[in-house]
């Protein structure tokens, strides 16, 4: 009986990580910021003080493409040690780190390039 249990536990535990879904993996893009658009800020000073969307282009195969993000309250969005808000990235060369939730783009952390 023992045995049965955990040769079930265990094939649970190997189903659910093969099949762990690719929102997971964090992948980075970098690219200039051509769009921002806002849904909420806490002009507070603090880290990811800002929510809404970022619109990036990046050069990709020798073409440009734009790539959106969601751009959720609390993600940081630094240059260096400083604290930059959304609005402020326009133009900007950014490194987004981000997840893929089924077809949106989640921003975990952007940095601003130097």
């Amino acid at each position: 009986m023992k045995r049965a249990v955990y040769f079930g536990l265990l094939a649970m535990a190997l189903h659910t990580a093969l099949h762990t879904p690719a929102a997971i993996a964090q992948e980075k893009i970098e690219g200039k910021v051509v769009g921002t658009k806002l849904t909420h800020c806490a002009m507070d000073g603090k880290i990811g003080g800002c929510a809404g969307t970022l619109t990036l282009q990046r050069s990709r195969d020798g073409r440009n493409e734009e790539v959106t993000f969601d751009v959720p309250l609390g993600t940081p969005i630094t240059q260096g040690r400083d604290v930059v808000y959304l609005p402020a990235l326009r133009g900007k060369t950014v490194v987004v780190t981000h997840t893929v939730n089924k077809t949106e783009r989640v921003a975990k952390a952007i940095e601003v390039a130097r």
